[in-house]
């Protein structure tokens, strides 16, 4: 069945606030009954998926931003067995879960999902959470080198026959097997959002799906042309995402009131000082003081996302040229998913199927 041309999830309901590092009132609340409506609402209006944050630890501040969230693949579970179409994502991090119990995990989720569960695996960056599980985080390369050795073990187990020994640098197995297969075929579709080096690598060699960040038009289009090119030298045909915080009101000024309101007057100051200072921005000699506020207004608006802000029209346009320069689809932050999203719906989707972008019915995200 063809895809739709641009494919729209939901991004980071599990966590409170989401991805909106925000003390307003109405900042996201990630209790069940609102993860089942956000997700429910967007299986309803034909999104494609609802993605996870993995996060076990909060950033701080006064709210203590990401400081409440759900287990990922428990979340995507429910969330299977209480929807129709929409695929559910869980953000793995492959140092923390034994490929084993993870493989029989995750065909579970396939299975009550009838093939709609994806895995957004993530090699890990976030030393103070691995620390509370007791294991040290690995130097950069040697992150990917983990987490090449638990898929090759995820995917044999997925998908051989026979009982197989595996012995790696990181796994030492015997006699492994399982059943039953995943529904999915070949295997359920998997994201990683590896971003530059070894990580990009990891990315183009394994997912389906990759997540780059948006800093400058013009560096975006060189971006997603070098990796259509390192995915198009490996034969794969890979599709792009990037994550986009969306404020969508009647008129442009509303929005950009509103968007004022939230992310500046409103900011959660404390989390954000996190956040800015343990990613390297703050310190980074590369970045002039004025990217560097870019970032911090960015990281307060939507978690370093790329910001989609205006009238109906005007987001309808600003998602079309995300199309024209080569992604596949978004990852969607709003402040308030259950609040925000019913005017998206209404209001946006009509206009991209009119530009051509997606379709009245649901047409999958499949590779």
């Amino acid at each position: 069945m063809a895809s739709n041309r641009f494919k729209i999830g939901i991004f980071a309901s599990n966590c409170s606030g989401g991805i909106a590092c925000t003390t307003v009132p109405e900042r996201w609340e990630p209790t069940w009954e609102n993860n089942l409506e956000i997700a429910q609402m967007a299986d309803e209006a034909n999104l494609e998926f609802m993605l996870p944050l993995g996060r076990w630890a909060g950033y701080g501040g006064e709210t203590d931003h990401n400081g409440t969230s759900f287990e990922t693949l428990t979340w995507a579970s429910g969330l299977l067995a209480a929807t129709q179409n929409i695929m559910a994502f869980s953000t793995l991090h492959v140092a923390l879960v034994h490929p084993v119990f993870a493989a029989k995990q995750m065909v579970t989720a396939d299975h009550i999902g009838k093939g709609r569960f994806g895995l957004n695996i993530v090699c890990g960056w976030n030393a103070e959470e691995f620390n509370m599980f007791g294991i040290s985080l690995e130097k950069h390369d040697r992150r990917y080198d983990l987490g090449q050795e638990w898929l090759e073990i995820v995917q044999r187990i997925w998908s051989e026959d026979k009982p197989f020994d595996f012995k790696g640098e990181f796994f030492q197995l015997e006699n492994v097997r399982a059943q039953p297969r995943p529904i999915s075929t070949p295997r359920p579709i998997i994201m990683n959002a590896g971003q530059s080096g070894t990580g990009l690598e990891f990315a183009v060699r394994n997912a389906d799906y990759l997540f780059r960040a948006i800093q400058t038009a013009d560096g975006t289009a060189k971006d997603l042309a070098r990796v259509k090119s390192e995915t198009s030298a490996l034969g794969r045909d890979v599709g792009v995402f990037t994550n986009c915080y969306v404020v969508c009101r009647p008129t442009d000024n509303e929005a950009h009131e509103y968007h004022r309101y939230y992310a500046i007057e409103h900011a959660d100051e404390g989390a954000v000082e996190t956040i800015f200072s343990g990613r390297g921005i703050k310190d980074d000699p590369r970045l002039s003081n004025q990217i560097k506020a870019n970032i911090r207004l960015r990281i307060a608006a939507g978690n370093s996302a790329y910001g989609i802000i205006g009238n109906p029209d005007d987001v309808a346009a600003q998602l079309k040229s995300l199309s024209e320069w080569g992604f596949s689809g978004i990852a969607m932050g709003l402040v308030n998913y259950t609040r925000d999203f019913p005017y998206f719906a209404e209001e946006v989707l009509p206009r991209l199927e009119r530009l051509g972008l997606r379709g009245s019915i649901r047409n999958g995200i499949a590779p």
